[in-house]
């Protein structure tokens, strides 16, 4: 009979648990005092002292969302929070910029370079094209690639040495 491959993966330690996230520093120290949970108090009670909203399906005005949330794109923030963050969140940052697009990557950059060779700016027509637009992009996608496509254009090692 012929040998077994075993595939060796890492072992994971149960008894070792990561965070799911971390709160920036800053707004760790703004904790006056930790929450504590109220044995005697109710769910909605203990959440609102978290500032955690019990049911984020209710419209009612009693479990509103504490004031600091909010869906408004131009809103700031908070001060202690990174400009990082901030750009994560889709929030105003400090300086008023916003987070450049991350670098295209090889294949991403090849079939861009082709679609700009053939159509230039008329994001409409790339779309429509479907042998040079495979992934089926859209017209925000298209110019949100090829923006970063023009940004990173001479700053790239591989396109650069052609």
């Amino acid at each position: 009979m012929g040998t077994t491959v075993r595939v060796g993966l890492p072992k994971k330690n149960p008894k070792v648990l990561k965070p799911a996230f971390t709160i920036p520093p800053k707004l760790l120290q703004s904790l006056v005092e930790d929450p504590k949970w109220d044995e005697k108090g109710s769910v909605t009670q203990n959440y609102n002292s978290f500032g955690v909203v019990n049911d984020p399906n209710s419209l009612t005005d009693s479990l509103r969302a504490p004031p600091s949330v909010s869906d408004d794109p131009n809103d700031s923030g908070s001060d202690l929070e990174e400009d990082d963050l901030k750009s994560a969140l889709g929030k105003r940052r400090r300086d008023g910029k916003s987070a450049l697009p991350q670098p295209l990557t090889s294949i991403q950059r090849l079939y861009i370079s082709r679609l700009v060779e053939k159509y230039g700016a008329d994001f409409q027509r790339m779309m429509m094209d479907i042998k040079l637009n495979p992934m089926q992009h859209s017209v925000a996608t298209l110019e949100k690639l090829c923006m970063s496509y023009y940004i990173y254009k001479n700053k790239n090692p591989l396109i650069v040495g052609r």
